[in-house]
């Protein structure tokens, strides 16, 4: 009996379905939606009869917003304009495509944020909804007019609740002990505050903390600073440390599994890589991965060639393109 219960099982996940919404037809692999898509993975669960069935209607969905679905899961990152955005946060929203919500997070920018921002609030899909929002206070003294004349005003009162991103400045500083008062009171990081122009002090750093050749990065509101050297000698700091804004709080995280200095730190979609840098004075390929939810260092893969400090750019999503010098000429890897 067993064993029937799970061959009927495997029956009900596999092979193709075709889903009809507005009289379009789309046939589509039944595992991969079910992978992808919570709405689906609930339905399956569920054991209702529609899981028995080829075809299944679609009520409360635009077709359009469906091919978007579905061009997303098969890799594509497709340019949205107005229309797209609407169609897309609906089904992102109603089927639950995790994918396609993280398409639409990196897909807004300062000409879509306002109907991204709208969308999402109305639809109820909270990433999103949170992403525009934040873009748009970042850039509130140049959309304010229209944020004004076009948000209702919980929405407006929302953007204006959040904090906007700041520039942060992290001097170069090595580990001092609590009885250097002097160095350990210039230890400071400080931020921009735009309304008024002025740099102002964020927090200090913590004495055992060295940001002298150092990796520092911000992921996720919080501030990161990893390894670093200390003395004249470059010996090598192996502790790695955390700042969170929310709250004004210092924390030690794990250290990596090579100790490296002068090498360059990234923070993306929460993780930090460590990328390249030096070990008593040799320069290194290796890259290392940070996660923060496991708070585990895992190494990545090699850069084609050793680099210290090399030059980094967030592309999109997950694609991180590394710049280094090689032969007096500048390369990107």
């Amino acid at each position: 009996m067993l064993l029937c219960e799970s061959e009927s099982e495997d029956q009900t996940v596999s092979g193709n379905l075709t889903i009809v919404i507005e009289d379009v037809h789309f046939c589509v692999d039944k595992k991969e939606l079910i992978q992808n898509c919570d709405y689906f993975q609930a339905l399956y669960r569920s054991g209702m009869k529609e899981c028995w069935q080829e075809e299944i209607q679609l009520q409360c969905l635009q077709a359009r917003g469906f091919l978007i679905a579905l061009t997303v899961l098969r890799g594509e990152r497709p340019i949205l304009d107005g229309d797209d955005i609407v169609e897309a946060v609906e089904c992102a929203a109603f089927l639950q495509v995790a994918l396609l919500t993280k398409h639409l997070v990196n897909s807004v920018t300062s000409d879509n944020c306002l109907l991204m921002c709208h969308s999402a609030a109305i639809f109820g899909l909270t990433e999103l909804y949170h992403a525009a929002a934040v873009f748009i206070r970042n850039m509130y003294t140049d959309l304010q007019e229209e944020v004004r004349e076009t948000f209702p005003s919980e929405l407006i009162a929302h953007v204006e609740s959040l904090s906007p991103s700041v520039f942060v400045a992290v001097g170069a500083h090595m580990t001092c002990s609590s009885n250097e008062t002097v160095h350990s009171a210039s230890r400071t990081v400080c931020y921009l505050d735009e309304t008024v122009n002025q740099w102002k002090v964020l927090t200090d750093l913590p004495l055992k903390a060295s940001s002298s050749m150092a990796g520092v990065a911000v992921l996720d509101n919080n501030l990161y600073i990893v390894g670093g050297v200390q003395g004249p000698h470059k010996q090598i700091v192996d502790s790695c440390f955390c700042y969170s804004v929310n709250s004004n709080h210092w924390t030690n995280i794990s250290r990596l599994s090579q100790p490296r200095y002068n090498f360059s730190l990234i923070g993306v979609e929460g993780h930090l890589y460590a990328i390249g840098g030096e070990y008593e004075r040799i320069v290194m390929s290796s890259v290392e991965m940070y996660d923060v939810t496991s708070a585990r260092w895992e190494f990545a893969a090699n850069l084609p060639q050793p680099a210290a400090r090399p030059g980094m750019h967030h592309c999109h999503e997950q694609d991180i393109c590394v710049f280094v010098e090689a032969n007096g000429d500048n390369r990107d890897l």
